[in-house]
C-alpha cells in the first residue's frame, strides 16, 4: 500500500510542476501587490505632511511677528505703569512681568527688574 501511494504521489509531483510554480508565483504577486499598496499610502502621507509643513511654516512666521509685537507692547505698558495707576492696575491684574531672555531688548529700553517683577 505504501509503495503504491508513494508512487502515485511521485507521479503527481513530476507530472504537474506547472501548478506548484503557478501557486508560488501567485503568492509572490499578492505579496508584491500588498507592498506596493503600502508604499503608495506612505507616499500619500508624506505628500500630505509636506503640504501641512508648508502651511504651518506660514502660521509660525505669523506667530513670531505677533510675539514680537506683544513683547514690545508689554514693555511699553510696564514703562507706563511706573507713572500711571490705570496701567499699573492692568499690569497687576494680568500679572505682566519682564523676564529678560537671550534676545531681550537693550537695558536702556527695558524696564528695571524691580518694577517689572511686581506681583498681585
Amino acid at each position: 500500500m505504501n509503495i503504491e501511494k508513494g508512487k502515485s504521489m511521485q507521479e503527481l509531483a513530476q507530472s504537474n510542476p506547472f501548478w506548484v510554480c503557478f501557486i508560488v508565483f501567485l503568492l509572490l504577486a499578492c505579496d508584491y501587490g500588498f507592498r506596493m499598496y503600502n508604499l503608495l499610502q506612505q507616499r500619500t502621507q508624506l505628500d500630505n505632511a509636506r503640504i501641512m509643513q508648508a502651511q504651518n511654516a506660514g502660521a509660525l512666521a505669523q506667530a513670531r511677528q505677533l510675539e514680537a509685537r506683544l513683547e514690545g507692547l508689554s514693555l511699553d505698558l510696564l514703562q507706563v505703569a511706573k507713572t500711571n495707576t490705570a496701567a499699573r492696575k492692568i499690569v497687576q491684574d494680568f500679572n505682566i512681568q519682564w523676564n529678560p531672555g537671550p534676545a531681550a531688548p537693550s537695558p536702556a529700553q527695558a524696564p528695571s527688574p524691580a518694577s517689572a517683577s511686581q506681583k498681585k
